[in-house]
């Protein structure tokens, strides 16, 4: 039996990532993503995957609802500057409305 590395247990121990929600993107939330840097649309791709997957609540997405004439919009954090915001379609699909930062 051999010795395992900490990588190697960590990738035995990691849970399969199953989607709790599906994203949907408006057209502007789309051209936003497209016209960033690299490195920061990683960002957002992250907290993206963080969101479809361990849920709203997930203590690093630090998210708040925010009221509005037209109804309930909620936002998400990516980073400590840099902001996304959505809406739930219904109760397995979030729609991300627009980017935006701190």
């Amino acid at each position: 039996m051999g010795v395992s590395t900490k990588k190697q247990m960590k990738q035995e121990r990691a849970p399969p990532s199953i989607a709790l929600f599906s994203l949907q993107f408006t057209h502007k939330a789309q051209k936003q993503l497209k016209s960033l840097s690299p490195q920061v649309r990683q960002q957002y791709q992250k907290a993206f995957h963080l969101l479809s997957t361990q849920g709203t609540h997930y203590r690093s997405l630090r998210t708040h609802r925010y009221q509005q004439k037209k109804g309930t919009i909620w936002g998400s954090s990516a980073s400590m500057f840099l902001r996304f915001y959505w809406e739930y379609q219904d109760s397995s699909v979030i729609l991300i409305l627009f980017l935006g930062s701190h």
